[in-house]
This record gives C-alpha cells, sequence and structure tokens, in this order.
C-alpha cells in the first residue's frame, strides 16, 4: 500500500480517534500524547538528512496539554518549519480560531471532528510533497 500523508496527530478528545479512518486511507499516522511530545516527533522528521520522509501535516487538538495547539504552531512558526497544520477546537469561532489562523493553520475544524472535512483538507494539500511524490523522486534518484 502505498502512503498518502505522514501524519502526526494529537489526541483530539473525539470518542473514537481519527487515526484508525487515516490509517484506512493509506495515510502513515504517528500519536502524540501532547504538545511537547508532538514537537519532539516534528523535530526527530526535520532532523532527517533530507527533511521529513515525505509529505509531514500535523493534526493537532487546540486543548492539548503541556502546549497548546495555538502554542504548538507558535512554536514551530519560530523555528521556521514549514509543516502544514490543522488545529481542531471545540470552542465556537473565537480566539482560538484567529489566533491559529494568524499562525498559518492549514484549517481550523471544530469538535467532534467530522472525518469528511478531514481528508478534504489533506487531498488540499497533497502535491509534490506528498510522500508519493517523494517516493517518485527517490526512484527517480533525485532524492536519497
Amino acid at each position: 500500500m502505498r502512503v498518502e500523508r505522514r501524519i502526526l496527530l494529537s489526541r483530539t478528545g473525539n470518542r473514537v480517534p481519527p487515526s484508525r479512518a487515516l490509517r484506512a486511507d493509506g495515510h502513515e499516522v504517528e500519536e502524540a500524547v501532547n504538545g511537547a511530545d508532538l514537537l519532539l516527533r516534528a523535530d526527530s522528521e526535520m532532523a532527517c538528512v533530507h527533511g521529513p520522509r515525505g509529505a509531514l501535516v500535523l493534526v493537532v487538538a487546540a486543548g492539548l496539554p503541556v502546549f497548546s495547539g495555538s502554542e504548538v504552531l507558535e512554536i514551530l512558526r519560530r523555528l521556521r518549519w514549514d509543516i502544514p497544520c490543522v488545529i481542531i477546537s471545540g470552542a465556537p469561532d473565537g480566539v482560538e480560531h484567529t489566533r491559529a489562523r494568524e499562525l498559518g493553520a492549514v484549517a481550523v475544524l471544530g469538535s467532534p471532528l467530522r472525518m469528511e472535512q478531514l481528508r478534504g483538507i489533506l487531498r488540499a494539500q497533497a502535491g509534490p510533497g506528498s510522500v508519493a511524490a517523494h517516493d517518485e523522486r527517490v526512484r527517480a534518484g533525485a532524492v536519497s
């Protein structure tokens, strides 16, 4: 099975975690327990010689312990890591949504999460940075 995206996923508070559905859709999913764990996993990806192994997307719950979704975004931007982030927030449009958008979130979704919304966002993020495209570049000898 070809991996579409690599997704670092924080615990979202959904009764049914989206990780199972994302894996069924062909994504490689790693789950983080809090904001610090998410950043450590992203750091591990960014430390690879050629950057992250293929495409990487973060799906972050707004109310994470240790670092909130907005705090994770702020740290990523300070490090100048251009990793697409989707924030999941149980709060209605407000301060968290505005802050996440100002920090460059590709989307802010409500909770409970609707998988069809997340799937649409992930499709929109596909392209030259996708894992499948990365694999093609490796086969062509453009990347090792």
